[in-house]
């Protein structure tokens, strides 16, 4: 009956599409994972650089200006304005060379530094290796990339397609043949005992991939977006929600516009002014220094959490030499695309609604490790036995 065979058709093509991507969702959900708490899991791997001893903290804006003074080689790019008694805070810093561009320092350009008194207690590169200090760095660039840079973001991306499609043809395969259609699926999302007695791994998969069904695809939609971003989501989205004109649509800054600087402190006592009248239930979060366009930019968000909670920070560009406010970058103020370009990366990597959402995150990288394993395991078991049977059967030539 050609339904059937349709039936079949779309089951051996969800079965391989499964086993062709089943390797590359493995390192994807494992390392996925551990990214949910990157932040908590460094610290502990790395305790020389975290743990200081808990004394009052001073503003971060004079830490950083006591550490330009102790090192007047290094240019501070960007550093945390949230300083806590025994929590490092986390500078970046260069080198400035004189054609203008910035440089590593003593291989590192990551400092931590301690709020009490600006002492450095810890330097890194942000580079990937294997070592405790650059370990979580090689993570996110295995799960994001597999190491491999655009090639292997291309690969990821094509996978995350494969991925969306696998789940539609999940869904038709589980799906009634025949009306009424909700109560016909219901079966598919239960199993009982002897089901899983007999046929375990089958069963888990099917019910983990139906259960958790909506966010594995908003997990594999938002993957597809961020590994193609430059290239297609973000000309398509802006295609049909063009954003506001910025200046950061103008061209980058020239040698007229140096001069004398109004410094980190001035442009975040700014930025909380501006702040207080347009978003006042936001608190500063981190602070940038964009030589290139002339701006000190100022983040915001709920608590002054570090964390890309709703739809990701609220920043203010503060203009380096005049202390003008120069820009407001607020995704509401953009329309829909705006907003969808700025909820990916809360959305995949859970921040969106703080810790139940990264609790979810995490979940669903379980899920998705055992269903690569679950879809994986079964097949191989079925052509070892065939092999075996075959083998069996051929006679033995002397």
């Amino acid at each position: 009956m050609p339904g059937l065979e349709l039936r079949r058709l779309v089951f051996v093509t969800h079965r391989y599409v499964g086993l062709v991507m089943a390797l590359f969702l493995l390192i994807a959900a494992v390392t996925g994972c551990l990214l949910v708490f990157r932040a908590t899991l460094d610290a502990a791997l790395n305790p020389s650089f975290f743990a200081i001893p808990v004394r009052p903290a001073l503003p971060a804006t004079e830490l950083v200006q006591r550490l330009q003074q102790a090192h007047p080689g290094w240019r501070v790019q960007s550093f945390d304005l949230q300083t806590q008694p025994g929590q490092v805070l986390h500078v970046g810093v260069g080198a400035l060379h004189s054609d203008g561009h910035d440089a590593i320092i003593e291989g590192a350009d990551q400092v931590f530094v301690d709020p009490a008194d600006a002492r450095v207690v810890g330097m890194r590169s942000s580079g990937a290796g294997i070592d405790r200090p650059h370990l979580f760095q090689a993570i996110y660039l295995l799960h994001y990339t597999l190491l491999a840079g655009t090639a292997g973001r291309w690969l990821m991306g094509i996978v995350a397609l494969a991925w969306l499609v696998s789940n539609g043809l999940g869904v038709w395969i589980t799906w009634p043949r025949r009306r009424p259609w909700l109560a016909g699926w219901r079966p598919a999302w239960v199993t009982t005992r002897a089901r899983l007695h007999r046929r375990p791994m089958p069963e888990l998969h099917r019910v983990g991939g139906v259960w958790l069904l909506v966010p594995l695809t908003v997990l594999a939609i938002t993957s597809v977006a961020m590994n193609f971003y430059d290239e297609l989501f973000r000309p398509l989205v802006e295609m049909v929600s063009p954003p506001r004109v910025s200046p950061f649509d103008r061209p980058p800054a020239t040698p007229a516009s140096s001069g004398p600087t109004i410094g980190f402190a001035a442009a975040e006592r700014i930025a909380i002014a501006a702040a207080s009248t347009q978003t006042p239930s936001l608190a500063p979060v981190a602070m940038t220094d964009d030589p290139v366009h002339d701006f000190y930019d100022i983040g915001f968000a709920p608590g002054g959490t570090s964390l890309y909670e709703d739809f990701g920070r609220v920043t203010y560009s503060i203009d380096r030499h005049t202390g003008q406010l120069a820009w407001i970058d607020r995704p509401r103020l953009d329309g829909t695309g705006r907003l969808v370009l700025r909820a990916l990366y809360p959305l995949h990597s859970g921040q969106v609604f703080g810790l139940p959402t990264r609790l979810l995150v995490l979940l669903l990288g379980v899920v998705t490790a055992g269903l690569a394993v679950t879809g994986f395991l079964p097949w191989w078991r079925r052509r070892h036995m065939r092999r075996r049977q075959a083998h069996a059967r051929t006679p033995e030539h002397i």
